[in-house]
């Protein structure tokens, strides 16, 4: 599975060089990224997770993904509290102190991942649309913590709203339905929704290319980058190394404890991968919209996603071993 993982990445990797040029070359600025994301965000992730539940209903099949949500949960709050312990020396509770607000932007880098740009096109060509199908159940409890506990270390509040609208949570909303309904959805609704939701992987990696060939031009000086090199290693060794090799662990006791669980090697290989990949778009968009430290999450998210071309097989392979 490793070989499949490691070459499914180097095509997606593919892209994002071919979109980096392209978008250096037409020197395509914020409003292009934003238009992308805000099409992948509202349009094509919630077509291609409708689509993804557009299949047969079976009890064990939503018992599975009942599990999936469960392990996810598992997998963030076991995260979450390392990410706690280790910054737990910093004194500053103050949103408003710098190095409180990049290690909180640590905090969010190094618990969410790239579950939605880089694990649905990653998890669907090596599983298709079986693997996606158990990858929402990681993408739900992502979306719910991410809008409870990363705008509460980012603002102080949390808002149920934000969790309620978010698209992704709604479209899971409606793919369970879709699931469990006694009735298949007819041809010209659910063809658009799968055709949309096609072209999540290329856009999503057109995204990236786009977003990164921006990355050179932010202005930093050598100061600064010299600044930010031991905290990005740091981060970086934690998102990508040392919190996939602790979910390795809890992978393993997972697949003990649930061993008569149907397709139990599936779920916990998703889950698994979907927890190795890369700090997530969403520090980045956090540290725009609360507008804290752009340039570090910037650097953070691009420096994570071109090393886990290396290190996400390398887990896969281990994992891989150890079953």
């Amino acid at each position: 599975m490793y070989l499949t993982v490691a070459r499914q990445l180097l095509v997606m990797a593919a892209i994002v060089i071919i979109s980096f040029f392209f978008s250096r070359k037409n020197k395509f600025g914020q409003a292009a990224s934003q238009y992308l994301s805000r099409l992948l965000l509202y349009v094509i992730n919630p077509c291609m997770i409708v689509s993804a539940f557009d299949a047969e209903f079976s009890a064990p099949k939503l018992k599975s993904l009942g599990l999936a949500i469960a392990v996810s949960f598992a997998f963030h709050f076991a995260m979450i509290l390392i990410a706690g312990l280790l910054f737990a020396r910093k004194k500053s509770r103050s949103v408003e102190d710098p190095e409180y607000t990049r290690d909180c932007l640590s905090k969010i880098g190094i618990v969410f991942t790239n579950s939605g740009f880089i694990g649905i096109p990653l998890i669907n060509g090596v599983f298709g649309g079986e693997g996606v199908f158990y990858l929402m159940g990681y993408i739900l409890v992502f979306n719910v913590l991410l809008w409870t506990w990363g705008e509460w270390l980012m603002t102080g509040a949390v808002r149920p709203l934000k969790i309620i609208l978010n698209p992704n949570v709604l479209a899971c909303a409606a793919g369970l339905v879709v699931f469990c309904a006694p009735f298949k959805m007819p041809y010209v609704v659910i063809e658009p929704l799968k055709m949309i939701g096609a072209c999540n992987g290329a856009a999503s990696m057109i995204l990236l290319g786009l977003l990164f060939s921006s990355f050179g031009g932010n202005g930093l000086q050598d100061q600064e980058r010299a600044a930010f090199a031991k905290p990005l290693a740091r981060d970086i060794l934690l998102r990508l190394v040392v919190f996939p090799l602790i979910l390795l662990a809890a992978t393993l006791l997972a697949l003990r404890l649930f061993s008569g669980v149907q397709e139990i090697q599936l779920i916990m290989s998703v889950l698994f991968i979907a927890s190795c990949c890369p700090v997530g778009m969403s520090v980045s968009s956090f540290a725009v919209v609360f507008d804290k430290d752009a340039d570090y999450a910037s650097l953070l998210v691009a420096i994570s996603s071109a090393a886990c071309v290396v290190t996400v097989p390398l887990m896969v392979a281990l994992l891989e071993a150890l079953v």
